[in-house]
């Protein structure tokens, strides 16, 4: 099993979560374009600062950045760990750091020279992106373009580091504040998909005694839902402009160093 499929079917259970699947084939993509110098924005401390990401980005250079809060528990770092012990692969660890105070951050670098910069999966833990963004000149002054893959459906989780659910449209009124434009975008999963997440996530409330006639409703009803989640015309609502996705990729391209 590739590393690939490996961290597909071990940790973002794409079968189950069909949305991250989106991320993967965005991933790909990005790799055909040959950036000489890519920087990834995870949150790596994690997994004791290793990347899961770096092994999928091919790269000349890669800046790895860990994405952290200020005063974390240490009980949150590493605690996901288990799952990469699986494998026998050593991993690139973050080399630099970005601290979230809420609402303000700290950089441990000055400066760091990528044309590229991917947020995979970080977003929705930023205290304020349109402020985080405002740095960017600064902290990539060569960066030309910025992917963001997050989900419009998640369940509240670690908490209080846990914020905003943006969507295409406030991240485009964010990013053009500060001299992007929207270069690519693209939205997966439907109605049925996000069924499907949310009878996911209450696994352990079905679970109850005073739940199970619930539960065995649901049951017979996922595999028919699993045949139309990834279906585009199931995205409208019947209503005009309502629609309903579980996930988007966003890639957004710098006015001013672009040329």
């Amino acid at each position: 099993m590739s590393y690939s499929e490996f961290l597909k079917k071990n940790i973002f259970k794409t079968d189950e979560f069909y949305s991250f699947n989106l991320l993967f084939k965005n991933l790909k993509q990005i790799n055909r374009l040959n950036f000489k110098h890519i920087a990834i924005l995870e949150r790596s401390h994690i997994y004791f600062g290793k990347s899961i990401f770096s092994p999928l980005i091919h790269s000349q250079i890669k800046s790895l950045i860990d994405y952290n809060f200020y005063k974390k528990p240490d009980s949150r770092n590493g605690y996901q760990t288990k799952w990469l012990d699986k494998i026998n692969f050593k991993f690139d660890h973050s080399e630099y750091l970005i601290t979230d105070h809420i609402g303000e951050f700290d950089f441990d670098f000055k400066s760091i020279d990528c044309e590229c910069l991917i947020i995979p999966n970080v977003l929705h833990h930023c205290s304020n992106f349109d402020k985080l963004v405002s740095y960017f000149s600064k902290k990539f002054p060569k960066l030309k373009y910025i992917y963001i893959f997050d989900s419009y459906l998640r369940e509240n989780h670690q908490h209080p580091y846990d914020f905003a659910r943006h969507n295409l449209s406030s991240l485009e009124c964010i990013l053009k504040k500060h001299s992007y434009n929207i270069y690519k975008q693209e939205e997966t999963g439907n109605a049925f998909d996000a069924m499907l997440y949310i009878f996911s996530q209450s696994k352990k409330i079905l679970g109850k005694s005073e739940n199970i006639e619930i539960k065995n409703k649901i049951n017979k009803l996922i595999p028919l839902l699993n045949k139309k989640k990834h279906y585009i015309k199931w995205r409208k609502l019947g209503r005009k402009y309502a629609t309903l996705t579980t996930a988007y990729s966003v890639t957004f391209i710098n006015n001013k160093t672009a040329n």
